[in-house]
């Protein structure tokens, strides 16, 4: 069993806890670290998910907030929520912020670098997360992603995850944002 299994499932973990995982599954050695309280680069973090969501740019409307971040709302949000982060080495390859909601655990600013998409990154990366679920005893994954974002939701559902209702943002009287749920 990893550490993150074993905090996963220790009752006895504090809410919230270092975990480290070498995945040594795919090509080059990758790191999860839930919580890491050694990174405080948050304007390296926000830079990476810029980068992350620049497909996005043209597609969605209104554009996605990230470019509206600063590195302290990046560092604000990590205090308040979990943050599951990935590296190779010490690159950043992928992002996950995890926000408890009354009956679900909520994924934010999900991201994969480009040079580890479609290498089962995000795959490990949801394992986590529904570790984590299953930890604060919540037993529903959900995410929103754009509706202009075909590729976003076929990915999400190959991970299990079922379109369960949509939203407008203010000012769009058309749902711009679709809500996928997986149930553990």
């Amino acid at each position: 069993m990893n550490l993150i299994e074993q905090n996963a499932f220790d009752p006895n973990a504090a809410e919230r806890t270092f975990s480290g995982l070498t995945d040594t599954s795919s090509d080059c050695s990758l790191t999860l670290e839930l919580n890491p309280g050694d990174f405080h680069d948050w304007a390296r973090l926000l830079d990476f998910l810029k980068i992350a969501f620049a497909h996005t740019q043209g597609r969605v409307s209104p554009p996605s907030t990230v470019y509206q971040m600063t590195a302290k709302d990046v560092a604000m949000r990590a205090a308040q929520e979990d943050l599951l982060l990935a590296f190779s080495g010490k690159a950043l390859s992928g992002c996950l912020f995890l926000k408890e909601e009354a009956d679900a655990l909520f994924l934010g600013r999900f991201a994969i670098a480009a040079d580890h998409q479609g290498s089962g990154l995000a795959r490990r990366m949801l394992s986590v997360a529904e570790a984590r679920a299953r930890e604060k005893n919540l037993c529903l994954l959900k995410l929103e992603t754009r509706v202009s974002l075909k590729e976003n939701q076929e990915k999400f559902m190959r991970l299990g995850f079922d379109i369960t209702g949509s939203r407008c943002h203010t000012g769009y009287s058309e749902p711009t944002t679709l809500i996928m749920c997986k149930h553990l």
